[in-house]
């Protein structure tokens, strides 16, 4: 999904100096652990953020907005009432609707045998010419589901986060994405364990979510 960006180089003649000096000594933290505070987006001024694989300080708030610079020197504005909304949490308190019954599902399933027996027999169909079918174009191979990988008990958190959609087009996914630093929807943390088609991610604060590598296969990646 596309956000609202208008990027811009530095200059001193056309920006003038930044609101403050950047520091990019600490690592990313994805965006979305600040948007649902209630001192957002000021919350997140002077911190070294991740916007969907962009690396930045947010150097400005200007209005509705805050300004971003990545250590090339190049600015961002993102819209920060867009961001919050981008990154929302799933709302899980609504319960799933009750699957439809086999009748509703397959209504051939409701005939009768005695009805179907009283129907007079259908006559011969007329004897048709054969057509020789167009061929399909062959799709690209999907990897095969991984097997259940063993589990990592010490993640390392030192390395740089990276979005999810950085694995999701690769063919071998989710194996490549095993062990990786990643953001899901501004929840970040390693990869400790594949089992199931599913990715587990583990968070700093030690909560681990799971993730279906088919639903993340086509949200991102798609690009």
């Amino acid at each position: 999904m596309q956000l609202p960006v208008s990027p811009e180089n530095v200059s001193a003649t056309l920006e003038g100096k930044p609101a403050i000096q950047p520091d990019f000594s600490t690592p990313a933290v994805p965006i979305g652990q600040f948007t649902e505070r209630p001192d957002w987006p000021q919350c997140a001024l002077g911190l070294h953020v991740n916007i969907h694989g962009f690396d930045g300080v947010v150097i400005e708030v200007i209005n509705h907005s805050i300004r971003v610079i990545s250590a090339e020197r190049v600015t961002q504005r993102f819209n920060a009432s867009r961001l919050k909304t981008l990154f929302a949490p799933m709302d899980r308190s609504r319960p799933e609707p009750p699957p439809a019954p086999a009748e509703a599902r397959n209504p051939a399933a409701t005939t009768h045998p005695a009805a179907a027996s009283d129907r007079p027999a259908s006559p011969p169909s007329p004897a048709r010419r054969s057509i020789t079918p167009v061929p399909t174009p062959t799709p690209m191979p999907i990897a095969p589901p991984q097997p259940a990988t063993e589990r990592i008990t010490r993640p390392d958190f030192s390395a740089p986060v990276r979005a999810i959609r950085t694995y999701a087009g690769e063919r071998d996914f989710p194996g490549c994405a095993f062990g990786k630093h990643v953001d899901i929807r501004g929840y970040s943390g390693i990869v400790v364990e594949i089992e199931g088609g599913a990715l587990k991610v583990q968070a700093p604060d030690g909560t681990v979510r799971s993730f279906v590598a088919s639903n993340l296969r086509k949200v991102y990646g798609r690009d």
